[in-house]
């Protein structure tokens, strides 16, 4: 249960840091339409999900190893 809840906190917070700065990036650098730009959102928003998780769990590893050689 304890690992599911950390899997599902980096998703999310995965999704709050990443998706504004692609919609940003697609809005004023790309010059995507708004119709585009939602698209893209919302699939960056469930591949973050999807792989947020893993990707808290590498970021753990890591830390853990940086911090035996600290």
């Amino acid at each position: 249960m304890k690992d599911r809840r950390r899997y599902i906190v980096d998703s999310l917070a995965s999704i709050v840091f990443w998706v504004p700065i692609y919609i940003v990036f697609n809005l004023f650098v790309l010059r995507l339409e708004m119709w585009q730009v939602l698209a893209l959102a919302s699939f960056s928003a469930v591949i973050n999900f999807a792989f947020g998780g893993l990707f808290g769990r590498f970021l753990d590893v890591w830390r853990r190893l940086l911090r035996a050689y600290a």
